[in-house]
């Protein structure tokens, strides 16, 4: 049995970045933040290519093992098995430099709803995030059709003017991105946003089976990875 999470993970959303809007004129706009970004090898569109693969094996795996139990789950997932309980197991491996976070929730033994979350460390690229939501989403829109709802949501516009840039708006909240889809087998979503890191997420959730809020999405959804 796995130890339990809360001493050695914290995963998704832990302190919020607190920031004061402050309606300045574009040409009033301060320098954008610097970072110091890591030489990296990987071909940005391979990579695109394969978050979006990734992300699309993580739902057919939801797909093909509704209703199964954990230890169905269990032998199917790779990666760490880092936290489980009867209502969740948690994974977490590493793709290219980042982390990758996959929850399972259960229901009576039953699976009904998964949460992939792919979070942005270090920092290879200002728009690197916005990137992959976009390719994640052309590879949804390809397998299930158009999103039933498209949405681009500025908190803050402080960086709209600089679309070079709009990756920082993501890391520090002022902007998000979401979509969703229905299909035959049940209701998805991807989101991208932000706290000091960009998070790019997938969930998906079974129709067939009842579905409250378990553990595992819980967690990914309110706790940082440490």
């Amino acid at each position: 049995m796995v130890t339990s999470m809360r001493g050695c993970m914290v995963f998704l959303c832990g302190t919020i970045l607190c920031l004061t809007p402050v309606p300045l004129k574009a040409e009033a706009l301060p320098a954008p933040p610097t970072f110091e970004i890591p030489f990296d090898d990987v071909d940005p569109a391979a990579m695109q290519a394969e978050v979006s693969r990734q992300m699309l094996v993580f739902l057919h795996t939801l797909d093909s093992h509704w209703g199964k139990s954990p230890q169905d789950i269990r032998n199917q997932v790779a990666g760490t098995l880092k936290w489980e309980d009867r209502g969740a197991l948690v994974f977490t491996r590493r793709l290219a430099d980042h982390d990758v976070l996959e929850g399972y929730d259960f229901h009576e033994g039953m699976l009904v709803r998964g949460r992939y979350v792919f979070l942005q460390r270090p920092v290879n690229g200002l728009n690197e995030f916005i990137d992959y939501y976009a390719a994640v989403k052309e590879a949804l829109t390809a397998a299930y059709g158009p999103p039933l709802d498209d949405r681009t949501i500025w908190e803050n516009d402080l960086y709209q003017p600089l679309p070079d840039y709009w990756g920082i708006a993501v890391q520090i909240g002022h902007l998000r991105y979401a979509a969703n889809w229905r299909t035959p087998e049940g209701t998805m979503s991807i989101e991208l946003t932000g706290d000091h890191h960009s998070r790019l997420a997938i969930e998906y959730r079974s129709r067939a089976f009842a579905d409250p809020l378990k553990t595992a999405v819980k967690i990914l959804i309110s706790h940082p990875l440490s």
